[in-house]
């Protein structure tokens, strides 16, 4: 079952990963990274809601294992998808949370290219078809078919998301 799901949808996916790949070449990808390495940008390289704590004495983040040098924004980026397909890709939250960190650090068109870009390769669906065909197949979880389905479904949740805020259409 989850092989079949997983073929039906392969080509589809893969225009998303070209477009991504499309919308990176013809960005100035390099030039922010390199910005960004001058400055000694850094990201916590898991930062979601499982990795916030709220104490009496504010917000803190925890678990620093894949903590590294990148571009800040991809904190953003991981955050955003995880809360977004959580919350089935509404528009008002997105709007929210990307207005909410501009206020503080506004975004440059840079960083809300690369933001685009990370959000329309379809990273949920890889990273499951990934963990499926690396896995031993003696015993096959209903989980993973359940997962990829959800993927494949938020991607046309996505697609009007990224049609809305970021003005990208597949």
């Amino acid at each position: 079952e989850f092989e079949f799901a997983f073929l039906q949808q392969f080509e589809l996916m893969y225009q998303w990963a070209e477009a991504a790949v499309c919308e990176l070449e013809q960005s100035d990808y390099e030039q922010l990274y390199q910005e960004e390495m001058n400055r000694s940008g850094m990201t916590h390289g898991e930062y979601n809601y499982h990795n916030i704590i709220m104490t009496r004495e504010g917000i803190a983040t925890m678990n620093f294992e894949k903590f590294h040098r990148d571009i800040q924004v991809e904190d953003l980026y991981y955050f955003l998808r995880k809360v977004m397909e959580k919350s089935g890709w509404k528009l008002r939250l997105g709007d929210g949370m990307l207005n909410a960190y501009s206020a503080i650090h506004p975004l440059t068109r840079s960083e809300t290219e690369y933001l685009k870009i990370r959000l329309i390769y379809p990273e949920k669906f890889w990273k499951i078809a990934n963990s499926y065909y690396c896995m031993n197949k003696a015993w096959i979880s209903v989980k993973n078919t359940e997962k990829l389905k959800t993927a494949i479904k938020q991607t046309e949740e996505k697609k009007m998301f990224l049609k809305e805020l970021f003005g990208f259409e597949l």
